[in-house]
């Protein structure tokens, strides 16, 4: 098995097609969503037909934590200025809407500090 990185921006430039699997680690709550779509959308087309995305990132809402951390992040983002953690089921739903077949989340141990989704394409 071999690991590639590439740089560039996910706005911009095509991500590489064949790979079976593709991360993106706290990068969605950096975008609004007309640019999700976009992200989305170049990541469906790049994997192969059994890929799988990942999705890891603060997500708003959190069973038991969902105060805390649309508190803790709320502020986080405002300092940074930019930003917007978004529920789980809205994620899925852009998914669904990028062409993804098959969304689920993955339950964690730290659900205040990051959520999991897998879609497969």
């Amino acid at each position: 098995s071999q690991i590639k990185v590439y740089q560039g921006s996910f706005l911009r430039d095509p991500i590489p097609k064949g790979y079976d699997l593709i991360t993106l680690i706290r990068v969605l709550y950096d975008h609004p969503d007309k640019n999700l779509k976009v992200i989305l959308a170049s990541a469906k087309k790049s994997l192969q037909t059994s890929g799988k995305l990942l999705i890891a990132e603060p997500m708003a809402g959190e069973a038991g934590t969902g105060r805390m951390s649309d508190a803790y992040f709320g502020m986080y983002l405002l300092a940074m200025g930019k930003g917007l953690p978004r529920s789980h089921k809205r994620i899925h739903f852009l998914l669904k809407e990028a062409g993804f077949s098959s969304v689920r989340s993955i339950k964690v141990t730290l659900p205040i500090q990051t959520g999991l989704i897998v879609a497969e394409a």
